[in-house]
Parts: structure tokens; C-alpha cells; sequence
């Protein structure tokens, strides 16, 4: 299923309010009775219908009224593996800990985007390492390690060129980012899974 935020076109977080009325929009716009005349797109409404009622459904069950996911909590078996994410990303081991978390089945949970996001900035992404950590502090701005997080990777995007792309070997700038890098991922990685 895709990210049914996206889907419905609001953010996370968004009341149940928000979300029906983002709902009745797009069922207005999407409508199969719209598009009788014309198989093709009634074809293609018919499978944007399915997607936003997918959207709706899930949303409608798993936020409160105050818009706060009710699935933030996850099952004993997923947090066996977060756990284990977290000790792979200490030594190390970002490949294995990115392979583990792909096979979690709920991609809705905060600790999922925020674990993500270490990864990436570990790696030196910080773009996708903001998105991912941006995702994990929208979805539970309660959690201190999620908002400690993320304000680091705004700081250091604020501070500089964020570097997106692959190194060159031998290039002045590799070993300047480099060190840059690995400065700023230790000092997030430290922080956020209780080292230093």
C-alpha cells in the first residue's frame, strides 16, 4: 500500500477532520460515476477510488481525533528487530541493518523512518536522512531521540552544502566531506542510539 498520507494529500499528523475532508475531495474528483463515457479513464478511476478508500480506511482506524497514529507502538516482534537494527547501525553493519528493516511489514511506524534516517546520515545522504528523520519527529513529536535528531540534521543542513551524491576519488572536497560526514554522523549516531 502507498503511503496513505500522501495518497490523501495531507500531512501526518492531520485530524480525522482533515482526512475525511481531504476524503470527500477526492471522491468528488475521482469518481467512476464520472467517467461512464469514457472506458479508459473510468478504468483509471475505478483504481484511484480503490487507493484513496485503501488511504481513508487506514487512516480512519489508525489515527485519533487528535490526529496521533494509534499503530506507534510496535508488535514484540518488530521491536526484537529495531533492537537489533540498532546494535548492526553501532558496529557498523548499515547494509544488514537497512536488509532487516526491509523486512518489517508496518513501513508506518516512526521507528522505522528514524532508524532510516540513521542509516542515510551515517552513510553521508543527509537529504534522505532528513526526510526519514523529518517523517519519524512528524509522526511522534513526543519522542526527545526522534526531535534531538532531527533538529541535529537541520542544523547541519543549515550549516552547509549538503552533499547528495557519490564521492570522487582523490578530490579535494571527498576528504573536506568526508570528515564533515563523519563528524556529523557521530555526533548524531552518539546521541541518538545512547553511545558516548
Amino acid at each position: 500500500m502507498k503511503d496513505p498520507y500522501e495518497v490523501l494529500g495531507v500531512r501526518r499528523g492531520a485530524s480525522k477532520d482533515e482526512i475525511r475532508q481531504a476524503y470527500r475531495e477526492l471522491v468528488k474528483k475521482y469518481h467512476p460515476d464520472k467517467f461512464q463515457s469514457n472506458p479508459d479513464m473510468l478504468k483509471l478511476a475505478e483504481e484511484k477510488m480503490k487507493e484513496i478508500n485503501e488511504a481513508y480506511d487506514y487512516l480512519m482506524n489508525h489515527v485519533d481525533e487528535a490526529g496521533y497514529s494509534s499503530q506507534t507502538s510496535a508488535s514484540q516482534e518488530d521491536k526484537r528487530i529495531y533492537a537489533q537494527v540498532r546494535q548492526m547501525i553501532q558496529r557498523g553493519s548499515l547494509y544488514e541493518a537497512e536488509d532487516l528493516l526491509m523486512k518489517i511489514s508496518d513501513k508506518s511506524n516512526p521507528e522505522w523512518y528514524f532508524l532510516n534516517g540513521v542509516i542515510y546520515a551515517q552513510r553521508g545522504w543527509y537529504d534522505k536522512a532528513y526526510d526519514y528523520l523529518r517523517i519519524a519527529h512528524e509522526t511522534d513529536p513526543s519522542n526527545a531521540e526522534y526531535a534531538q535528531s532531527f533538529e541535529t540534521i537541520k542544523r547541519a543542513q543549515r550549516s552547509g552544502p549538503v552533499y547528495t551524491g557519490t564521492p570522487q576519488m582523490g578530490d579535494d572536497t571527498t576528504a573536506c566531506l568526508s570528515c564533515c560526514a563523519t563528524l556529523a554522523c557521530t555526533d548524531l549516531c552518539c546521541h541518538c542510539l545512547g553511545g558516548c
